[in-house]
C-alpha cells in the first residue's frame, strides 16, 4: 500500500510540475515577445524593453484606449489567463501532496470487482450504506464538492467529477468494476451514465433509479438491467405495512 501511494503521488506531483513549467514558459515567451517588439519600436536593448513592457502592462489599464494600450492588454489578458490557470494547477500541487487524498486515490486505483455509484445524494448514500454494511467495496462520484466533501466525511471512497465523463468513470475503474448503480436524480443523466457504462464494461451490471415511469422503455433500451423507482417501490412497501396490520 505505502509502495503504491508513493508510486500515485510521484506520478501526480511529476504531472501538475511539468503543467507549471509549461505555463511558466508560456508567460515568459508572450513577455519576450512583447518586450522584442518594444526593443525593435523604441530602438533601446532588451533589457530595458522588458522593462518598460512591465511597466506599461501594470499601468495600460489605467491610461486612455490606444493602440499600444491595446497590445498590451492583450498581453494582460493571456498573461493573467495562464497565472490563473498556474494558481488552479498550483493547489492541485498541494491537493496532491495531503496525505489524505492521496491514499484515498491509491485506494481506489486499486479496486476491482466493485461497485459504481454515481450520485451522494440522498439514494446515493443509501446505497452507500447498504454496500458497506454487506462489505462490498465501491466509489462514489460526484460532481458537487459540497456532497462530496460529505461522502468523504463518512469515510467512503469518492471521486469529485461529472460521471457523464468517460475519463471520470475510468478513473473509477469501470473496466474492472461489478456493478455500477446510477442514483442521480436526473433520468437523462441516469440513462446517459448507463449507456456509458455498457460501452466501456459490457459485462458491467447496472442498476438504476427512474423518476418519471413514462421514460422506462428508454433505460431499457440503453441496457440496465435493474431499474427501481423509489416512489413506486415506497408506494409499494407502504401498502404491505398497513395490509399486515
Amino acid at each position: 500500500m505505502i509502495t503504491n501511494l508513493l508510486k500515485v503521488m510521484k506520478r501526480e506531483v511529476s504531472k501538475i510540475i511539468k503543467e507549471l513549467l509549461v505555463a511558466f514558459t508560456i508567460v515568459f515567451i508572450f513577455l519576450f515577445l512583447a518586450s522584442s517588439v518594444i526593443s525593435s519600436y523604441e530602438k533601446v536593448d532588451i533589457a530595458k524593453a522588458f522593462e518598460i513592457t512591465l511597466f506599461h502592462i501594470v499601468s495600460a489599464a489605467g491610461e486612455p484606449a490606444n493602440l499600444s494600450n491595446f497590445f498590451y492588454l492583450t498581453i494582460i489578458f493571456i498573461t493573467l489567463g495562464v497565472i490563473y490557470y498556474m494558481f488552479e494547477k498550483f493547489v492541485d500541487l498541494m491537493t496532491e501532496l495531503e496525505i489524505g487524498g492521496a491514499l484515498m486515490r491509491t485506494k481506489i486505483s486499486m479496486l476491482k470487482d466493485h461497485y459504481i455509484i454515481c450520485g451522494a445524494g440522498r439514494v446515493g448514500l443509501h446505497a452507500a450504506k447498504k454496500l458497506k454494511e454487506e462489505g462490498k467495496k465501491f466509489v462514489i462520484i460526484e460532481s458537487n464538492s459540497e456532497i462530496a466533501k460529505v461522502a468523504k466525511e463518512k469515510g467512503f471512497l469518492v471521486i469529485e467529477g461529472d460521471c457523464l465523463k468517460e475519463d471520470i468513470l475510468k478513473k473509477a475503474r469501470i473496466k474492472k468494476a461489478k456493478g455500477l448503480l446510477a442514483c442521480m436524480g436526473r433520468d437523462d443523466a441516469n440513462v446517459f451514465v448507463t449507456l456509458t457504462a455498457k460501452d466501456l464494461n459490457p459485462k458491467i451490471k447496472v442498476a438504476s433509479r427512474v423518476n418519471n415511469l413514462d421514460v422506462l422503455g428508454e433505460f431499457k433500451r440503453a441496457g440496465a438491467d435493474y431499474i427501481v423507482a423509489p416512489e413506486v417501490t415506497g408506494g409499494f412497501e407502504l401498502a404491505e405495512k398497513i395490509l399486515e396490520l
